[in-house]
């Protein structure tokens, strides 16, 4: 069967927002040379892990610093009906992971929370990531999971910001959580900044969802910033 071309007409974007599952944060991707794939359309991504179909959110370039775009993955295709299909049997052995996942962490008494899984189409391979406070010994885990699934099986250990990018939310301010709408990578946020404009230090009031400091800290210090004076 022959892959579908993605046509239409206007202007081909360099970049547009894919979402991989209903819920969760869409991510920014670059696209392949002579494609267009419009809103709403299915389509396969290439990314660090492999093959994913995804669908196309929007047209968007996101707001970042000095203008730098860093994509998670490269749309080469729309999805054919062949990656469609494989597409739901990998989506069905992901769920199976997140719970055995759950599961087997309990029995083990590990302090270990997943945060999701990605089984690629073109590789046999589940990568699983998770969140925990401390290192975890997550090896008779991942022998357990590589036995269940079949497959080979990557564990990632992730911090507490990625957990709350992956899982996404909505801000004090009533807008999407920063770093599941736009950024690209995680800023150092200190206390100095909160001060610096003039805000409450109560850490109820000045944390986001993963309890860190949030992140619009950083993104407005440089704004707060005394700017010198008229030269005398």
């Amino acid at each position: 069967m022959s892959t579908p071309r993605l046509e239409a007409e206007g202007p081909r974007p360099r970049f547009l927002r894919v979402a991989y599952s209903n819920g969760l944060p869409t991510q920014v991707c670059a696209v392949a040379e002579g494609l267009d794939p419009q809103p709403g359309r299915q389509v396969v991504v290439a990314t660090p892990e492999g093959e994913r179909v995804g669908t196309v959110a929007r047209h968007e370039l996101p707001v970042l610093a000095n203008g730098c775009v860093r994509p998670s993955g490269t749309v080469v295709r729309a999805a054919s009906e062949s990656d469609l299909r494989h597409h739901h049997d990998l989506t069905l052995m992901e769920q199976d992971a997140l719970r055995f996942f759950r599961q087997r962490s309990r029995e083990l008494e590990l302090q270990a929370r997943p945060v999701n899984v990605v089984a690629p189409l073109d590789r046999d391979l589940v990568v699983i990531a998770f969140a925990a406070e401390e290192r975890v010994d997550s090896r008779e885990l991942h022998r357990d999971l590589s036995r269940r699934l079949r497959r080979r099986v990557e564990l990632r250990q992730v911090g507490v910001r990625d957990q709350a990018r992956a899982a996404g939310g909505w801000g004090p301010c009533g807008r999407p959580m920063c770093c599941a709408q736009f950024m690209t990578r995680f800023n150092s946020v200190t206390i100095r900044m909160a001060k610096a404009q003039k805000l409450s230090l109560n850490p109820t009031r000045i944390s986001g969802m993963c309890g860190r400091l949030m992140c619009c800290l950083a993104h407005e210090a440089q704004a707060s910033e005394p700017r010198p004076g008229p030269p005398s």
